[in-house]
């Protein structure tokens, strides 16, 4: 052998050597994620222990829900005088909003205070409830004493003295009532029913004089006389009070009519819109002023029905406007009604963002519940198309010869969201998956 082929027979010993030592040592070496090149371009994750927050997302409005509003109508007919709020206001509860023109009004009051105090119906029932217990005392008297009860003329004189008084006393209350008329206090009405009380009464005396001249009579007379003077005083009773419960309905009916001239707030609110200026002519079936709750702080969200049904009050929210600044808020309230049309119920959250403006568009997050669990990136669940399976791909550092270092695993979610999932059956803490690209990896895995 020359020393050429020598040198050259070395050299391949030497290349060798070194080719199987590399080889030796990349296959016993152990290898970490980094070092797997089955699919360089899969991030992974480590799946781990923790809480999972339950959200339904949901978009919405600036402002209390649709609907919330009263348009407001004054009781009665009238023209407007006044309105005494401006559009924007904050009003509380029974403020005057607007006022009708009440001269009238307060002119037909005080007639009907003066029909029902000055003229003072109730005296003149007292005086006519007074007659009619002589007539039946003197009634039963007869009935019970018979004829030994006839009254003797001294006691017809009594009779006719009492009735000529109050002949007399209803004279003083005409000419009493003719002044206080000439002075424009009482309304004509009450001088009539003054004469006509003096009229019945000057009647009545004229049987109690008659009364003197038959004190005589037999008995049978008297008791019928008797009866007679019942059944009088006894209409006149009812009569007298009549006038004097007309009065008084007259006079409350026409101070409902002088306070329902002025429109009040029924509750706290804000004023939307004013409807109607002064000098228009208006009637219950007319609204005048449109007031809302207050805007404060409200947000109207839609949410379907479906995820409507699992918030409360006093789930706590984040808000986002157009800007994407966010803003935290707390559900106020939920309207249990669903649209039918559009299969959403309405949500009210408190703490719109500072600066907003009413009906400004705006999304909201609502956390509805908390979940304890192995948490994952949602990026990271993948649903086969072909068997509809819900898998994550599991990375195994040292895998064997041909295998891929990936393997696929069923897993069941229990809940997830734009971000995250919660696994409650497939995996453990610990282990280490695809967070996203599970797509490419599914059809080498025989998905």
């Amino acid at each position: 052998m020359t020393r050429e082929r020598r040198w050259w027979v070395a050299g391949a010993t030497v290349v060798v050597a070194v080719i199987a030592v590399f080889v030796f040592w990349h296959r016993s070496a152990p290898r970490s994620a980094e070092d797997v090149s089955v699919a360089p371009n899969v991030p992974l994750v480590t799946a781990r222990e923790g809480t999972f927050v339950e959200r339904v997302e949901a978009h919405g409005r600036i402002g209390p829900p649709s609907g919330s509003s009263a348009k407001l109508a004054f009781a009665q007919a009238g023209i407007l005088r006044a309105i005494d709020v401006q559009v924007g206001q904050t009003v509380a509860i029974g403020q005057q909003l607007a006022e009708l023109d009440r001269a009238a009004l307060a002119a037909t009051l005080a007639e009907a205070r003066a029909d029902a105090n000055l003229s003072d119906p109730l005296a003149g029932v007292a005086g006519a409830q007074a007659r009619l217990a002589a007539a039946t005392e003197k009634l039963d008297t007869l009935e019970n004493g018979g004829p030994s009860a006839l009254s003797s003329r001294i006691a017809a004189e009594s009779a006719a003295r009492q009735a000529a008084l109050t002949v007399e006393t209803d004279r003083a209350t005409l000419d009493r009532d003719q002044v206080l008329l000439q002075a424009g206090v009482v309304a004509g009405k009450d001088v009539d029913a003054a004469r006509s009380q003096l009229e019945a009464d000057e009647s009545a005396q004229r049987a109690a004089d008659a009364h003197v001249a038959a004190a005589g009579t037999d008995f049978q007379a008297e008791l019928k006389q008797a009866q007679a003077d019942v059944a009088s005083a006894r209409s006149d009773v009812q009569t007298v009070s009549s006038q004097a419960s007309a009065a008084r309905a007259r006079f409350d009916a026409a101070q409902i009519a002088y306070a329902n001239g002025v429109l009040s707030a029924p509750a706290g609110g804000v004023v939307l819109s004013i409807l109607k200026h002064p000098g228009e002519v208006v009637d219950p079936t007319v609204p005048v002023i449109e007031i809302g709750p207050a805007l404060g702080h409200s947000v109207t969200l839609n949410v379907p029905a479906a995820e409507a049904a699992r918030i409360v009050p006093g789930d706590p929210a984040t808000l986002r406007t157009s800007s994407g600044a966010a803003t935290p808020g707390t559900v106020t309230a939920v309207v249990p009604a669903v649209d039918p049309a559009t299969q959403l119920a309405t949500v009210v959250v408190g703490g719109a963002p500072a600066g907003a403006v009413a009906s400004d568009a705006l999304t909201a997050t609502i956390d509805v519940g908390r979940v304890r669990g192995i948490v994952v990136p949602s990026t990271a669940i993948v649903q086969d198309p072909q068997t509809g399976r819900t898998v994550v791909f599991v990375h195994d550092a040292n895998p064997k010869a041909g295998e891929s270092a990936f393997q696929l695993r069923d897993v069941v979610v229990r809940a997830s969201d734009a971000t995250s999932a919660s696994i409650a059956s497939g995996l453990h803490a610990g282990e280490r998956i695809a967070a996203q690209g599970g797509y490419m990896l599914l059809a080498p895995a025989g998905g």
